[in-house]
């Protein structure tokens, strides 16, 4: 009587299939970069910017929040992400927007950001993937910690995309631009933790 073959010893090959399993759990709208591709972009430079949305969720019987309460949730989005980056958070817009789902209850704040240069763009694309629900819980608790009379609770979700330049750039595996997702839209599921994209050319 044979035996069955013994299975494989946990390697490379079965983590390569761990990771496969973990991509594959997310949609991202491009191309998802492979890790061993995202080492090479270790020490290159890139310019940073993002699109965030924070949805409110109001108290009950609170007055919708005007024009100055969203330029006030633009700064404390922008001072909050800005320390977790260790970068210079610049809002450069911020506009709202009525959510149907909730029975009108919730609003979402869209938020455009620049944040000037990261020295080293690919260590930064690690922390945003890595640190995906750490940077999405300080944003919120920064809101949160105001104690604004209308504000329930906050949710974030934020595109972050890195312009890569320099000598090095045109040699980029997946181009020189690459975009992380993070946080958590209403009624969809998490993206903190997804891959790394290059997205669609336009």
């Amino acid at each position: 009587e044979t035996s069955p073959p013994p299975a494989p010893a946990p390697g490379a090959e079965a983590k390569r299939e761990e990771a496969k399993r973990e991509e594959e759990g997310f949609k991202v709208p491009g191309e998802a970069v492979k890790e061993g591709d995202l080492e090479r972009y270790k020490g290159v430079p890139a310019i940073v910017s993002g699109h965030a949305e924070v949805t409110l969720h109001l108290a009950a019987d609170a007055a919708a929040p005007g024009e100055e309460e969203r330029l006030k949730i633009g700064q404390l989005f922008g001072r909050a992400m800005g320390h977790k980056l260790k970068l210079s958070v610049n809002v450069a817009d911020v506009e709202s927007f009525q959510l149907d789902a909730a029975g009108g209850r919730d609003k979402t704040v869209v938020i455009l950001w620049t944040a000037g240069s990261a020295d080293d763009g690919g260590a930064l694309q690690e922390t945003l993937q890595q640190k995906a629900s750490e940077i999405q819980s300080s944003v919120e608790e920064a809101i949160e910690e105001e104690h604004l009379g209308w504000l329930d609770k906050a949710t974030v979700w934020s595109k972050v995309s890195l312009s890569y330049y320099g000598p090095a750039a045109s040699k980029l595996p997946a181009g020189q631009k690459l975009s992380q997702d993070l946080g958590q839209k209403p009624g969809k599921p998490s993206e903190n933790g997804s891959p790394v994209y290059a997205p669609p050319s336009s």
